[in-house]
């Protein structure tokens, strides 16, 4: 295994047989291959944070913390990321900079579901913010995933509480495989 020094890991997300996470007080996202041998994928983002995959597992995403975007990489099949873009431009406070985007889910429609300061900010496929889910309480909203039954509920951790909320979506968990999302509709 590759051992890893002054690394300081946050977010994950893990394929099937890999995965990926950030190391965002180095400004570093890792790739963990099978044999659990691991190497920086991107040195470039200010504050990397939360990351998912799309749901047919070609993209990667990854939030930046301290800016207003959240990222779109290209994954290679090695691993390696390629073609990345500030893709998803969201929403800041007024007079703000910073979204202090966290943790981030989809669904089986292609939106990615982002935690930041304003709530969770839903974005389509083409990268545009449609809803802003308001935070539960005026605190850190710092991750989000989608469980249930059915996965049409969405968790969300904030402060010391975990709050529910059902949505009109479902969804996925990547360790289980790709998924094809509907084309996008513009």
């Amino acid at each position: 295994h590759t051992i890893i020094q002054n690394v300081t890991s946050n977010d994950l997300v893990c394929r099937a047989n890999d995965g990926y996470f950030t190391d965002p007080n180095n400004n570093r996202v890792y790739y963990v291959d099978a044999a659990l041998n691991t190497r920086v994928v991107d040195s470039g983002i200010e504050f990397p944070n939360g990351l998912a995959l799309s749901p047919d597992q070609t993209l990667l995403y990854v939030a930046d913390m301290r800016g207003q975007f959240a990222y779109s990489f290209q994954i290679q099949p090695d691993g390696s990321l390629a073609y990345k873009q500030p893709f998803f431009h969201l929403h800041a406070g007024f007079g703000q900079k910073q979204t202090s985007a966290d943790g981030m889910t989809v669904d089986t429609e292609g939106r990615l579901y982002i935690a930041t300061d304003l709530g969770v900010q839903v974005c389509d496929q083409p990268g545009r913010v449609h809803l802003i889910i308001k935070k539960p309480q005026d605190a850190w909203l710092a991750n989000i995933v989608f469980g249930g039954k059915d996965r049409d509920i969405l968790y969300a951790t904030c402060a010391d509480k975990v709050f529910k909320r059902r949505l009109n979506a479902q969804g996925l968990f990547p360790a289980e495989g790709p998924n094809k999302p509907p084309r996008p509709r513009l």
